[in-house]
């Protein structure tokens, strides 16, 4: 590229698709139209700088092996700064509202993109007030720099008039009704509109959920809301089944054994047609010679009932059944483990920024010998808990700005019986901060603390029921679950208390790839009256990104600071999603 000079040629390159050959990539085949298209787009970017009248041509030439060359030549011209903003047909919102929304700042640079993705969020503003038939409409005049104009038709304020369902016969209207949260003779709220069709999606009756505008009735001042849905499959069955060969835990230097595992779940969406849903869901593994009797058995059955009376809180009961029987496989620690229980959850959902949930549990366990994994043993639980959420980020994924606050309060045992009596309390609150373009500030904050009735060790928290520290997403630099208390072995307890935080700052390296610097500072203790700053344990270190559909894989490199470190090395660690 040449006669750019105020966008570089990497960050143009970043916005075209024709790729040049290099020793790790074959390059992309000419074709004139796909170049012209490219060109194209490179305008336009120049346009949403501000450069109204960049033009960009190319000239080819021929090289051997029937490469060719490709130089664009770009002529940004002068680029053009906003000078005022005149507006027109505005009633509702005064013309500081919509100076504040487009971020208006005499002289600053012209960007077309910028300043309209505003005036949708201007649009939505009006149709979360009653105005669905809001118009907006801008345009320049351009000489020594730009004036815009942006005439508004606001249009009748309107309340929403009638409800019109599609009925489907294995659907009862009442039934789509109860999802809808705007009713006749409510102002109209776009917002809320798309959230009844996200609730509808929710009960998984549909396939297909639209919710549009219907007939307007000026001399009422109403307009229809028409809701049209196609039904889904309610019932379905599924199946896997799986034969592997290979060598039990603990017994590698035996010969390797022939192993089966067959999973499968029915369930059925739309119970007595009133979307109340059912899932069965069985697993099952077997070990040769003994192919034919199940040494692992689970099967889980729950039941859904959307609403309770008038409230749209789900109930999940889940009765349970779990078996494992080691004991005919040739393991040199026989064990065997079975449990029954019942699961009781409710969910409450306030749009996407406020979850409560809340779990009722109560099981018995019985079991012969020694687990060979922690895992293996279902412990007996009898307990209570809810789980608070409140998220206001902006994204699930990549959060620029806002907040996620969890509270998670649970006790065991007590009034409930059973053998374990203890209380515990987890919170956390992560915060984040767009400095300017894509550098994002992010810090966390988390406290976990336990308190059981009984002392001693009779009436001790479960070693798997303990809090652990350390890892890939709360203080790297050390190893998985490597602070906190330890027996002689050196493997870890868990502890009572536990409090860290972290800093971390993120940015964009190039394309896919972003990086990060991250300071993680905390400490586990086995009890709360143990717990002092002074024990507090700190690491700093960086780390890589790549964007993938399920979020930021990310490879950190965390160092543990202090005296008493000087002769560890540091940690890497490989997560998908960030720490936070």
């Amino acid at each position: 590229m040449v006669g750019n000079h105020a966008l570089t040629s990497r960050d143009l390159l970043k916005q075209i698709h024709i790729k040049e050959k290099r020793l790790v990539s074959k390059g992309s085949f000419y074709n004139r139209h796909h170049l012209a298209r490219e060109m194209a787009k490179l305008e336009d970017y120049y346009t949403l700088h501000g450069f109204l009248d960049a033009k960009v041509t190319d000239s080819l030439s021929l090289g051997e092996g029937n490469v060719i060359s490709i130089m664009l030549i770009i002529e940004e011209g002068k680029q053009y700064y906003l000078r005022d903003v005149t507006l027109s047909g505005n009633t509702v919102f005064s013309e500081q509202d919509y100076l504040d929304i487009i971020e208006f700042q005499t002289g600053s640079s012209f960007n077309t993109f910028k300043i309209r993705e505003n005036l949708i969020e201007m649009l939505r503003l009006y149709q979360n007030h009653g105005y669905p038939l809001i118009n907006i409409k801008d345009s320049v005049v351009v000489a020594d720099s730009v004036s815009l104009f942006i005439n508004v038709k606001e249009g009748p304020k309107l309340n929403i008039g009638r409800i019109n369902i599609q009925a489907l016969d294995q659907i009862p209207e009442k039934i789509i009704a109860r999802e809808l949260i705007f009713e006749s003779g409510e102002i109209f709220n776009l917002t809320n509109i798309e959230e009844s069709k996200r609730r509808l999606y929710e009960t998984n009756l549909f396939n297909s959920v639209n919710i549009s505008l219907g007939r307007v009735n000026l001399k009422a001042s109403t307009i229809d809301i028409d809701v049209e849905v196609i039904a889904a499959k309610f019932r379905g069955f599924d199946m896997n089944m799986g034969v592997k060969q290979g060598y039990q835990e603990s017994t590698i230097n035996a010969d390797p054994v022939l192993s089966i595992g067959l999973s499968g779940s029915w369930y059925h969406n739309n119970l007595f047609n009133q979307s109340r849903r059912i899932r069965v869901e069985t697993k099952i593994s077997s070990i040769y010679p003994s192919i034919f009797i199940p040494q692992q058995f689970k099967l889980d059955f729950f039941y859904v009932e959307p609403w309770i009376s008038i409230f749209r809180i789900p109930l999940t009961i889940n009765p349970f059944y779990w078996y494992i029987d080691n004991s005919n496989t040739n393991n040199n620690s026989p064990f065997s483990n079975t449990a029954y229980g019942l699961r009781a959850i409710m969910t409450y959902r306030w749009f996407r920024q406020i979850k409560i949930q809340s779990l009722a549990e109560w099981s018995q366990s019985n079991s012969f010998g020694t687990p060979n994994q922690t895992e293996d043993l279902y412990q007996e639980a009898r307990k209570i808990g809810v789980k608070f959420t409140w998220d206001k980020r902006d994204n699930f994924f990549y959060p620029h700005h806002g907040f996620k606050f969890v509270v998670e309060p649970e006790m065991v045992g007590y009034f409930l019986g059973g053998e374990d009596h203890y209380m515990q309390f987890q919170s956390s609150f992560s915060s984040y901060w767009n400095l300017f373009a894509d550098l994002v500030f992010a810090h966390n904050v988390n406290l976990a603390v336990a308190a059981q009735r009984d002392s001693g060790p009779d009436g001790d928290i479960p070693l798997s029921k303990r809090f652990f520290l350390g890892g890939n997403s709360s203080l790297r630099g050390f190893e998985q679950q490597g602070l906190g208390p330890a027996d002689t072995l050196g493997y870890p307890l868990g502890g009572k208390m536990r409090m860290y935080t972290n800093f971390e700052l993120r940015f964009p390296i190039y394309r896919i790839l972003g990086g990060s610097m991250f300071l993680d500072v905390g400490n586990l203790w086995a009890e709360i009256q143990n717990a002092k700053i002074s024990d507090l344990e700190r690491a700093v270190g960086a780390g890589i990104t790549i964007d993938t559909p399920i979020g930021p894989a990310r490879i950190d490199y965390g160092i543990p600071l202090g005296a008493q470190h000087a002769d560890k090395s540091g940690q890497w660690h490989i997560a998908i999603a960030y720490a936070f």
